[in-house]
Parts: structure tokens; C-alpha cells; sequence
């Protein structure tokens, strides 16, 4: 069977069709067979959750989402997601980690997280008024906005998405990890299929380069940018270096009791 190694990834019938090839074994349900399919899927599995596990930024997994406010509703954990597979709806459930919340309406403004706890003692009593967002608290699978909305506004939220694991029950469908890691994740299987055996020999060898590789792609593709290199400390960054009233250098302050300077 000829496997593609293009851009796609493998399904799962692909990968455990070229693990079987690669190692020489039959893998069925049959009691000929030198090992069962359940035990090569669960295999795979496992490697798959060790790669998704050592970083929750894959650029991979990175997803934009959007929701449309309403009037004095604080909370929200129902969105949009636009990129990268269109206009889907999910829940905030799929979601790993937000990086960045940003009001559309109005010319936007980007909010500022702050913790559940402060949140609740800022806007209390009296206090509780509605008004434009300005800040965002996450809990309890839920995205609070502070001030809770005065009006309906157009919020974009980008975020890093959780691995889907459709793939394991739709065998048709893709392995949801980078392509770039699906040979690593080869080399996994077969340590643990050389493990099954009992040749530690053989299952030390694919460990060590299932090891060396992932260490190596997860670098290059956590890095920072190579168009911009990370600074580490000191001064205002380029977009915030000016007043947005005029050209004059200057800080601007997020508005609110917790305002901070850009």
C-alpha cells in the first residue's frame, strides 16, 4: 500500500497499515495475527497524547474564534470558530488556552485578562454597572467580560484549540497532530510494538529517535519568530510607542480601575 507523506496527515488505518509494513507483523483481530489491532490503536493513541502534551502552543492548534455580546450578560462559553475550518460552533470546552480577547465595535479595543476573584470584588453592589468591556476572567468553562456588556459587540477571541480525537473513531479521518510529527509518532509505535515483543534492543533504538525528533521539531515550531527576535526586557513596543490622537510619543491607559499602560 502506497502512504502518502504528503502535507495531509495519516488516518489511522494509513499509520497502522505502515507500522505493520515497517515492522514486518500482521495486525488484526484474527488469533494468526502477531498482534491486534486494538493494541496498535492504543499504541498510537499514546504517543499521539505524549506529543500534544509537551506544549500547549503547537501553532498547529492555533484557532480564531468570534461571538457577538449580549446586553448585560457577563458570561459566555458558546462560539464561532472562523479559522482555520471555517465558521463552526464550538464550545469553549475545545478550547486549550486564550491567548487574546479583542473588541471589534467601534474601532476595538483589546482586553485586558484579569483574575476571576479580583473581578468579582471590582464590580459588585453598586459598582455592577454595564459598560464596554475593558477586561476578561476565565472560569468555570466560562468567559466572563468586565464590565459586563452595555450593548452587543462583535468579540474576537484567538486561542490555541484542544487536539480533536475524531480520528480514533473515524478511521477516514486525519490524525489531528502536525505533520511534521507524524513520523516521530511512527517511531513511537514501533518501540512500543519492538517493547510488546520483548526486544528491548530495537524498542530503546525507535524511542531514542522518537525522542531526539520531537525535541527538535517542538524547538522550531515554539520558537519565536524569526522576523522578529523576543525581547526580553525595556522600552514600548513599536505599535504602542505613539499617542493614538497624534504623533507625539507617548503611553496610552486602558480605561478602568485596573488601567494599564501601553
Amino acid at each position: 500500500m502506497a502512504i502518502n507523506f504528503g502535507n495531509e496527515n495519516l488516518t489511522l488505518t494509513q499509520m497502522r497499515t505502515f507500522v505493520g509494513e515497517l515492522a514486518d507483523l500482521d495486525i488484526g483481530f484474527d488469533a494468526n495475527d502477531d498482534i491486534s489491532t486494538d493494541l496498535v490503536n492504543g499504541f498510537i493513541k499514546e504517543g499521539f497524547q505524549k506529543i500534544v502534551a509537551l506544549s500547549q502552543r503547537f501553532p498547529y492548534y492555533q484557532a480564531t474564534y468570534s461571538f457577538v455580546t449580549t446586553a448585560n450578560q457577563l458570561s459566555y462559553s458558546s462560539f464561532t470558530r472562523n479559522i482555520p475550518s471555517g465558521n463552526v460552533q464550538t464550545s469553549i470546552t475545545d478550547i486549550q488556552s486564550i491567548i487574546a480577547v479583542v473588541n471589534n465595535t467601534d474601532m476595538g479595543n483589546s482586553l485586558i485578562y484579569i483574575d476571576q476573584a479580583i473581578a468579582e470584588a471590582t464590580w459588585v453592589g453598586t459598582s455592577d454597572q454595564a459598560n464596554i468591556p475593558a477586561y476578561f476572567s476565565i472560569w468555570g468553562n466560562l468567559l466572563n467580560l468586565w464590565p459586563r456588556p452595555n450593548d452587543a459587540y462583535t468579540i474576537t477571541v484567538r486561542a490555541f484549540r484542544k487536539p480533536f480525537l475524531t480520528w480514533f473513531t473515524d478511521q477516514s479521518t486525519a490524525i489531528d497532530i502536525d505533520p511534521q510529527m507524524q513520523l516521530p509518532l511512527v517511531n513511537y509505535v514501533m518501540a512500543r510494538i519492538f517493547q510488546f515483543q520483548e526486544d528491548t534492543e530495537m524498542a530503546r533504538e525507535y524511542m531514542s529517535s522518537f525522542e531526539r525528533a520531537v525535541a527538535v521539531i517542538q524547538g522550531q515550531l515554539t520558537a519565536p519568530s524569526s522576523n522578529r527576535q523576543l525581547i526580553m526586557s525595556g522600552g514600548l513596543t513599536p505599535t504602542a510607542s505613539y499617542a493614538w490622537w497624534n504623533n507625539t510619543q507617548g503611553m496610552r491607559v486602558i480605561p478602568g480601575p485596573y488601567g494599564i499602560a501601553l
